[in-house]
């Protein structure tokens, strides 16, 4: 038996963009992510399933608005324009760089052409332009294991309402079960992985205050049984207060969950291990979570030491005009775009064996001693965004190719997925923790989505939450009969949905994609806000525009068939 596990955790996620523009910011950039990563990916451990029979290889995220969208066949078709047109382009590059002599930067440009190309036969004939089915057959291989989030990646602890963070999670759990298996997912990435404690708390827009119960309460009641929190909120939270930033609204966020019922820490905890989320060691709490690994996260985040950074990968913001594709390698993290030198392809595979071994040093390391420590194998979490292996590195996906078979072959650390270590391990003297509120951002706390340049989102947000509410309570009071009327709650529920996505908040406050973001913001709240009116005409037996709903229907249709409005009903 191992003396220590690995659980690679991958979030996969991309807000919902179909519909919504395509260059530079909408369809594009999930085009991009499914053909450097979500289908290479699945080639890669596919490969691994019916090569070498591998099994419990990693857990993989993949959120419900991502799968809606990958399921789409608005994303199938337009996907393989997307493919065609890369690999037309990639060509020209070719004929441009030969006609010049170029030879060097020739050879570079048929690589992106047979990239391409193997993408398309992989996405078209192994995987019947499939992925979302792809991933489901490796999970009923028990190859991995697939976990949810909430439906829209709402920033659960600033919604205003607890019948909406109970709904993201519900709805999540009914996409997941509707996609990947009949049984709910055992777990779930908290989007932004961003917590709330239980306590009395104050709206920051609205100034309305409630006694609010801790996520993992909405966890547990929608069968989840553990999730991944970032490190600082285990053994650091007192100093996230002395770090957050002098923004009023962070400022009284922070103060007033800091009033909140707490288990004190008497003792250093290890992140080695599973604890259980509760208010006081009294309470009886069955969601898990496991605590995100800095040592691993850092050597392949970090801007400075972090692997992405070696200077003969691909250069990710140097692109050749007109065709986007990349010719140059990093060269120096701190070297100007104009000075990057070229890709050396056959500098990678030595680069990948050093960065791969590296790293499988460090986790052995780090388990064996936990192991030499404690009476039972601990586990190393390593949870990152998924698009980072292919899409940001262009290199990523060899470097889990590296990591899993290592790890698969290897006689004393073995990887697993986050549920069945769970499962195998299961704690007879269960650990209790109170962790603070926070996130992985700025801080550790709320700044990226909450400051002086989004409280305008959240003021529609709130607006609304509060609205949507009323609205199911008038639709259920009359009988909730007429299927118009449903449809229209139905649509404004998924509006909502979309109008409450973190992606909004943190594009503006990053100025990654301001623009982009607050018209995002606008639309959906304008939808929400017309399919209020239709429904107050029809309510008054006036005539409606029925060809706004139906092209919203179609447009912004995550979770098509379902009954939205009916996941804001927490049981009692």
């Amino acid at each position: 038996m191992a003396i220590g596990y690995f659980s690679l955790v991958l979030h996969g996620h991309l807000p919902y963009v179909l519909g919504y523009g395509v260059w530079p910011h909408g369809e594009v950039m999930l085009y991009e992510a499914a053909s450097e990563t979500y289908c290479p990916t699945l080639s890669l451990l596919s490969d691994f399933v019916e090569k070498k029979g591998y099994s419990n290889m990693l857990t993989l995220g993949l959120t419900p608005v991502l799968t809606e969208q990958l399921s789409d066949n608005r994303f199938k078709s337009g996907f393989l324009d997307y493919l065609n047109e890369r690999i037309d382009v990639s060509n020209k590059d070719t004929d441009e760089f030969q006609a010049s002599g170029n030879d060097e930067f020739a050879k570079l440009s048929k690589r992106w052409s047979q990239l391409y190309g193997s993408v398309k036969e992989q996405f078209t004939e192994r995987f019947n332009q499939d992925l979302v089915g792809g991933y489901k057959s490796l999970q009923d291989k028990k190859a991995i294991e697939i976990i949810t989030s909430g439906i829209s990646h709402g920033y659960l602890p600033l919604l205003g309402k607890e019948e909406t963070v109970y709904a993201q999670i519900r709805a999540g759990q009914e996409i997941y079960k509707k996609r990947y298996g009949k049984q709910p997912s055992k777990g779930i990435w908290i989007p932004e992985m961003a917590y709330r404690p239980g306590y009395n708390w104050e709206n920051p827009i609205t100034g309305e205050e409630f006694e609010r119960k801790g996520i993992e309460y909405y966890l547990s009641l929608n069968d989840v049984k553990y999730s991944i929190l970032n490190t600082p909120l285990l053994n650091e939270g007192k100093s996230i207060g002395q770090n957050i930033e002098d923004a009023e609204v962070i400022q009284q966020l922070w103060k007033r969950s800091e009033k909140r019922e707490k288990i004190e820490q008497e003792e250093v905890l290890s992140y080695y291990q599973p604890y259980y989320l509760a208010k006081t060691k009294e309470s009886s709490s069955e969601t898990a979570i496991f605590i995100r690994d800095d040592k691993t996260g850092a050597i392949v985040w970090s801007g400075e030491i972090g692997f992405p950074g070696d200077e003969y990968y691909l250069e990710f913001h140097k692109k050749h005009f007109p065709s986007g594709n990349r010719y140059w390698r990093v060269t120096g993290t701190q070297v100007d775009l104009g000075e990057k030198k070229v890709y050396i392809p056959e500098k990678i595979v030595e680069r990948l064996d050093e960065n791969s071994s590296y790293f499988v040093g460090i986790v052995k390391e780090t388990l064996v001693k936990f192991h030499e420590e404690n009476t039972y194998p601990g586990i190393i979490v390593s949870p990152y965004d998924f698009e980072l292996f292919g899409h940001w590195w262009a290199e990523g996906v060899g470097f889990l190719d590296r990591i899993i078979r290592t790890f698969q072959e290897d006689e004393e650390i073995s990887t697993i997925t986050t549920g069945n270590y769970l499962s195998k391990f299961p704690s007879s003297k269960k650990t209790i923790v109170s962790l603070p509120e926070g996130s992985w951002g700025r801080a550790n706390f709320h700044w990226n989505w909450i400051n002086p340049e989004t409280l305008w989102c959240w003021k529609k947000i709130y607006e609304c939450e509060t609205i949507y509410l009323q609205t199911i309570k008038i639709f259920l009071k009359n009988k909730g009969k007429e299927e118009i009327l449903k449809r229209i709650l139905n649509q404004m529920g998924r509006e909502l949905f979309l109008l409450s996505a973190s992606d909004w908040e943190f594009l503006i406050s990053t100025y990654s994609a301001r623009d982009y973001a607050e018209a995002r913001i606008n639309t959906h709240y304008n939808n929400f806000k017309e399919l209020l009116s239709m429904y107050n005409l029809k309510i008054d037996s006036r005539t409606i525009n029925i060809a706004f709903l139906e092209k919203l229907e179609k447009t912004d249709n995550i979770a098509a068939t379902e009954d939205v409005y009916e996941w804001f009903e927490i049981p009692s």
